[in-house]
């Protein structure tokens, strides 16, 4: 797929779409394609000495930046010098591009889930955007477009990545249980498949919940925060960030074994409680009572 020509003008692309859709994968082609020293009119050559590093992984002209930490956020010691002992050894973005390239053509750096800057991150990010070096390259990604900055978008070429067809997921023939829960992308399907004990129990909570009566709603409620838990040691993240994947999960669940359109707004409901730091516990406590005191 033909992104951007290796030799385009555009010096940032936004690469949204679905979790899994591929997104990071276009972004490291297109990265390479930027980075080649002899490139074809479809991307990177693949053999010459920039391509070669990048392959190799040791190539000094590309940097990645990504979420950091149990908070999966992107800090802003990533984009400019900060004296916080945190930030210590991080290679801020304004440094990166400060000097030409050693081996490139141009400099590229890659932000992946660019919706995962905080506000400090994203304002001195924008300084980069809007004043360029002439050897600089940006390319990010986002599942949550809606979560990035207006003004990051305006100074962006914004590609939308779509899914490939239903019948391709089929090819790995993956457990039906979860294959619900990929939506569609093939990096999701990946993802889940991971850690598929702690999918399996939510596909099994999904069904349990579908014949539960509403005097149970409260019991459920705390199964599932357990499920929740179980959730953040296989992903090894915070608690509100397996609460909030957890969530997500059961509304695919949900949508397969039976689909309701009123418990599927629940749960995107709370699910946007949680993510915008809601208190988990009454959250779900009023989404399970919600769900099956009024079906």
């Amino acid at each position: 797929m033909r992104l951007v020509r290796p030799d385009s003008a555009v010096h940032a692309v936004l690469l949204y779409g679905a979790q899994g859709a591929g997104k990071e994968t276009l972004a490291e082609a297109l990265a390479q394609a930027w980075m080649c020293t002899d490139p074809t009119p479809d991307g990177a050559c693949g053999v010459c000495r920039s391509c070669e590093a990048f392959v190799r992984d040791r190539s000094p002209d590309f940097l990645r930046v990504a979420p950091d930490g149990p908070s999966e956020i992107i800090r802003v010691g990533t984009v400019t010098k900060t004296d916080r002992p945190e930030d210590e050894k991080l290679l801020p973005m304004i440094d990166f591009f400060r000097t030409r390239p050693l081996a490139a053509r141009h400099k590229v750096a890659a932000i992946y889930r660019a919706d995962r800057m905080n506000k400090a991150a994203a304002n001195a990010f924008l300084k980069t955007l809007e004043e360029p070096h002439p050897h600089a390259k940006i390319v990010m990604t986002t599942s949550e477009i809606g979560l990035v900055l207006p003004t990051i978008i305006s100074r962006c070429v914004a590609i939308a990545c779509e899914l490939p067809a239903s019948g391709e997921l089929l090819q790995s023939s993956p457990p039906a249980s979860l294959l619900a829960l990929a939506e569609g992308a093939p990096g999701r399907l990946k993802h889940v498949l991971a850690h598929a004990e702690a999918y399996e129990k939510i596909s099994a909570f999904a069904l349990k919940l579908t014949k539960a009566r509403p005097g149970q709603a409260l019991a459920l409620a705390e199964q599932f925060r357990g499920i929740g838990d179980d959730m953040q040691k296989s992903l090894g993240s915070n608690g509100r960030t397996a609460g909030v994947e957890a969530l997500r999960a059961l509304g695919a669940a949900v949508a397969a074994i039976s689909y309701r359109e009123s418990w599927l707004l629940e749960i995107a409901e709370a699910h946007r409680r949680i993510l915008g730091n809601g208190n988990e516990g009454p959250v779900l406590d009023a989404m399970f009572a919600s769900m099956l005191v009024g079906r």
